[in-house]
């Protein structure tokens, strides 16, 4: 028997990974190269030819080892940060024609769900942390998310355009006579931090704060050979006062790490000390753990993945006062829709996720107005950062939800140019699965208590069960059946079947 092997190599700002594992997810190979020093000073950076060269040479080492294992299933990932770079669009086009790997892009929620799933999938020690009330801290150069888990199920993620690089970049240009630099930091971050914890979902009082992507704190705390360690509050007190007092050289040669890095090491500590004083927690836990681990991870599909991504989208719903039983039997009829008319619509798993998402967020807009509020909700979606979702999938959301309820986009698909043939006839046929599931519950009376579908030739016949009049569900689901039979060339209708309960 032929073993089946993957290969996943994630290229970052200075940094080029490669992992090849079997369809479990158990890795063969690990390899990582760095591409280059990072310039922590400069907030725009740009790919000179020599970086570009030394990027297509390691990519095709990579590509050597992947035919020496015989892998033909490659995957390329690029970081959003990498995205930012100011060329890195000329980097793709010459990526595919030197290697013929074709790079995706993530996003910083991708990235973030990515961490979260390899320390899920790290074993037992960060389980049983898990198993009590835990806030993990993922941290990029801009960014830094918080997640939440109770009993070791997901809770929430919140993130905020505050990671330790571009806040060190902007404490170093306004800081520059303060006397004081630390306490103006600390007082700078609370500044930039009060509306991220007033928007904080409710949580229960946790003892551990695991930290992810700190890599300054790697650097410091972590062997090469290690992969994990606490860090306890004296500790923590002993490194801040050493960063803050000492000068830069005399920590330079005390801690092993560049001159250069010194500020944005105690930039980076006082974010963590930041979180760990709001949170409560007693105790850090440093996990060298990066987003490919999370990649491959997810392979194995053991992990909860996809239900954190409906629990996030469900977190979104309340915050903006989605009302939940109209929302959860929406999400009930779409997904009995989805699964029963397969052969009718032809979409794939991802696709099942994704209206699943739009059930739970399609009302937002009433939050605004009840009126049209189809189109305040694509407008707020279209600003939300949606957990685990690609930057498409979040705008293909937005859509979906814009046409849920009385607008449909025209024959020729002209309102979403935006999105490729491709994506745009998988948001007409999600978009039409949503109109009649969401018709099945219009009076918001959650009358029907059961579904049965049936495909009759090029007719499809919903049959719902109620032992209430069903007038306006039925009226309402003829008017948005249209859609559909537009989209799927079938006819379809709902029928009552009357319940008596004596």
């Amino acid at each position: 028997m032929v073993k089946h092997f993957i290969g996943n190599i994630l290229l970052s700002s200075n940094m080029a990974e490669l992992q090849i594992s079997n369809q479990s997810g158990k890795i063969i190979e690990a390899v990582k190269r760095s591409l280059t020093e990072v310039d922590l000073r400069k907030s725009k950076q740009k790919f000179s030819p020599d970086l570009v060269q030394r990027t297509l040479e390691q990519l095709q080492r990579f590509n050597q080892l992947l035919r020496d294992y015989g892998v033909i299933e490659v995957y390329l990932f690029g970081t959003e940060r990498l995205s930012r770079i100011v060329n890195a669009v000329y980097l793709v086009d010459q990526i595919e024609s030197e290697t013929g790997l074709r790079l995706k892009w993530l996003n910083a929620n991708q990235e973030s769900y990515y961490r979260q799933i390899a320390m899920r999938a790290n074993g037992d020690n960060i389980n049983d942390m898990l198993a009590q009330n835990v806030f993990v801290m993922g941290m990029t150069s801009d960014r830094l998310d918080l997640g939440y888990y109770e009993a070791q199920q997901f809770r929430f993620n919140q993130h905020s355009a505050i990671g330790p690089i571009r806040l060190a970049q902007t404490i170093n240009q306004l800081a520059v006579e303060t006397v004081d630099q630390m306490a103006f930091t600390n007082e700078y971050i609370s500044s930039k931090m009060a509306d991220f914890w007033h928007m904080l979902p409710e949580h229960q009082k946790s003892e551990t704060l695991i930290i992810q992507g700190s890599e300054m704190l790697q650097k410091i705390l972590l062997s090469d050979q290690a992969s994990s360690t606490f860090l306890n509050q004296q500790h923590l007190d002993t490194l801040l006062h050493d960063f803050n007092l000492m000068s830069d050289q005399a920590v330079s040669d005390r801690y092993h790490i560049e001159v250069s890095q010194v500020p944005f090491a105690l930039t980076e500590m006082l974010l963590v000390e930041h979180v760990r004083q709001a949170i409560g927690a007693k105790q850090i836990y440093i996990v060298r753990l990066n987003v490919l681990d999370g990649i491959v991870a997810n392979l194995s599909r053991h992990q909860n993945g996809e239900k954190d991504i409906m629990t996030a989208a469900r977190g979104i719903s309340d915050r903006y006062l989605v009302e939940q039983q109209h929302r959860d039997v929406v999400l009930d009829f779409a997904w009995q829709l989805f699964d029963r008319l397969k052969r009718v619509h032809r979409l794939e798993n991802r696709d099942r996720l994704l209206l699943g998402v739009a059930a739970l967020v399609h009302d937002v807009g009433s939050f605004i107005n009840s009126q049209r509020h189809y189109q305040y909700s694509e407008e707020i979606l279209k600003g939300i950062d949606f957990y685990g979702l690609s930057t498409t999938e979040q705008r293909m959301i937005a859509a979906i939800a814009r046409y849920h309820s009385a607008e449909v986009p025209d024959s020729n698909l002209q309102e979403v140019q935006e999105f490729s043939p491709v994506q745009r006839i998988r948001i007409a046929k999600l978009s039409a699965l949503l109109r009649l599931a969401d018709a099945l519950d219009d009076s918001r009376r959650q009358k029907i208590t059961k579904l049965s579908i049936s495909l009759k030739d090029q007719n499809i016949v919903v049959v719902a069960s109620s032992e209430q009049d069903l007038q306006l569900e039925i009226l309402v689901f003829n008017q948005k059946a249209r859609f559909f039979e537009s989209v799927f060339g079938r006819a379809v209708k709902l029928k009552q079947r009357r319940q008596h309960f004596s």
